[in-house]
C-alpha cells in the first residue's frame, strides 16, 4: 500500500478538499449528500490521476534525480500503474458525465489543465505554472457552480490559481536554482499572498474582517518557514511548506462568510497534513521521501 500512496502523493490531497469546500461555500453552500459524494470522489480521482500521470510521464528523468520514487525504485510496475490510471481516467469520465451539464465546463478545463501539464506543458516556462494553477481555479469554480452560485467565487478562484502558479514556478528551480533565484521565486510566492490577504469586494469587508485577517497573518506567519533552505534545508521540503499553505488560502476566502462549517473543515483539512511535525521531518538529504506535487 505504501508504494501506492506515494505514488498518488496522498498525503498533500487534502489540499484539493479544501478547494471544493471553499468553491463550495462561496457558492452558497447547497449541496446534499449525492452532490458532496460526486464532488469529493472527482476532485480525488483527478488529483490522483494527475500526480501518478506525473510520475508515469517522468519515470525516465526520476531513476536520475529521484530513484526512490515508487516506479524508478521497483516499488511498482508501469503496468500497473497505466492500469491505476485508466480506471481513474474510466471514473472521472462517468463522475463528470453525473455533474449537471452547466458544471461540466469547469471539470472539462480542470482535466485539459492537468493533461496539459503533465505531457508537456511542465517542461515550459510560465505556461507550465499558469497550467498547474488552471487546475486549483477549476476546481474552485466547479464547486462554486455546483452549489448553485458563481458570481463570487472569480475572486478566490484567481487567488487559488495565482498562489499554486506562483508556488510552481518556485518548485521549478529546486533542482538547478541558486539561492537568488530561489529568493526571488519565494518573494514573488509571498508577495502573491499578500495581495490574496488583502480584502477587495463587498463580502470580503463584512463582519468578519477579524477572522480573515487572523487567518491572513496565519498564512504569512506559514510561508516564513519556505526560507529554510537558506540554512540547507533540501529545497524540496520547501516547496512542500508552500503547498500546504493552500488551504489556508482556502480558510481567509470562506472566513469571510457568515456560517462556520466550511472554516472549521478547511482547518481541519490544513491540520491533517501535520504541520506542526513538518519542520521536524527538514533534511538535507537530496532525495526526500515525500514529493510535492
Amino acid at each position: 500500500m505504501a508504494p501506492w500512496l506515494k505514488f498518488f502523493r496522498l498525503r498533500l490531497s487534502p489540499t484539493a478538499i479544501s478547494n471544493v469546500v471553499a468553491g463550495a461555500a462561496i457558492g452558497g453552500w447547497n449541496l446534499v449528500a449525492d452532490d458532496w459524494c460526486i464532488l469529493i470522489c472527482w476532485t480525488m480521482a483527478l488529483y490522483m490521476f494527475g500526480m501518478g500521470l506525473n510520475d508515469l510521464a517522468d519515470r525516465s528523468i526520476d531513476e536520475k534525480l529521484a530513484p526512490h520514487r515508487p516506479l524508478p525504485s521497483g516499488d511498482l510496475s508501469v503496468a500497473a500503474a497505466r492500469w491505476a490510471l485508466g480506471l481513474l481516467a474510466i471514473a472521472i469520465t462517468g463522475l463528470t458525465m453525473a455533474m449537471p451539464e452547466p458544471t461540466r465546463f469547469h471539470a472539462f478545463t480542470a482535466i485539459a489543465c492537468v493533461l496539459l501539464y503533465d505531457l508537456g506543458l511542465k517542461k515550459v516556462p510560465i505556461l507550465g505554472p499558469l497550467a498547474m494553477g488552471g487546475v486549483r481555479f477549476s476546481i474552485v469554480m466547479l464547486a462554486a457552480s455546483y452549489s448553485g452560485l458563481i458570481e463570487h467565487a472569480w475572486s478566490h478562484a484567481i487567488h487559488i490559481g495565482a498562489f499554486t502558479a506562483a508556488i510552481t514556478y518556485f518548485s521549478e528551480a529546486e533542482q538547478s536554482g541558486t539561492q537568488r533565484t530561489l529568493n526571488r521565486r519565494l518573494f514573488l510566492v509571498g508577495f502573491v499572498a499578500l495581495l490574496i490577504s488583502i480584502p477587495f469586494h463587498q463580502l470580503e469587508l463584512g463582519l468578519n474582517l477579524f477572522m480573515r485577517t487572523l487567518s491572513a497573518l496565519l498564512l504569512l506567519w506559514w510561508l516564513r518557514g519556505a526560507f529554510a533552505f537558506r540554512r540547507g534545508v533540501a529545497v524540496h521540503h520547501c516547496t512542500i511548506t508552500l503547498v500546504m499553505g493552500l488551504p489556508l488560502v482556502d480558510l481567509i476566502a470562506v472566513s469571510s462568510y457568515p456560517w462556520n462549517i466550511p472554516s472549521f473543515i478547511v482547518m481541519l483539512a490544513w491540520l491533517s497534513l501535520r504541520p506542526w511535525t513538518h519542520f521536524k521531518m527538514h533534511s538535507t538529504k537530496t532525495n526526500p521521501s515525500e514529493d510535492s506535487p
